[in-house]
């Protein structure tokens, strides 16, 4: 069973640094990292996926969570196991690197950090919610099963698809 914790610096302006938020901000890049890659099956070219990694550091992940309402999950052992943000861009709210640990996958945490997600927005006011999804079938199946359909960009997007759901 994980346990579930969260960090809402949604709208903070302090961006606090420590040696807690920098290591969870590795742990979470190195499980976006190889979650991307487990679930490529050859969706981009070696090439693309160099270029769709390259800021997923460590440095990239500690400002996501500077900025955002971070779920994730921990084990008995306190290794992250799955994680999901929700961050304001464009005057919109995106649920932002949803990921599970592959030897979690399966046990409805993914389910779980979505419902989190979206209740949080409830409790503040929000009617929507956009994904930038990754191409990956499997990925693009579970948002439409929770209520998310394709809408057209409102910018450009070269790797990703958009996607709505009104809360």
């Amino acid at each position: 069973m994980a346990k579930i914790h969260t960090i809402n610096n949604l709208n903070s302006t302090t961006k606090e640094i420590s040696k807690e938020k920098e290591d969870l901000a590795s742990q979470i890049a190195r499980l976006v990292n190889e979650n991307m890659a487990h679930s490529n099956n050859n969706t981009y070219s070696e090439d693309e996926m160099k270029r769709l990694s390259h800021n997923k550091t460590a440095e990239s992940m500690l400002d996501l969570i500077n900025r955002s309402y971070l779920i994730y999950l921990t084990n008995e052992q306190d290794e992250i196991v799955g994680c999901g943000m929700v961050v304001r861009q464009d005057n919109r709210y995106f649920a932002k690197t949803l990921h599970i640990r592959s030897d979690y996958r399966g046990l409805g945490y993914a389910q779980q950090i979505c419902d989190l997600r979206e209740k949080f927005l409830r409790t503040i006011g929000e009617k929507e919610i956009y994904i930038e999804s990754l191409k990956y079938p499997k990925t693009i199946e579970f948002h439409k099963k929770r209520g998310f359909v394709e809408i057209p960009f409102y910018r450009e997007l070269k790797y990703t698809l958009l996607m709505k759901k009104n809360l």
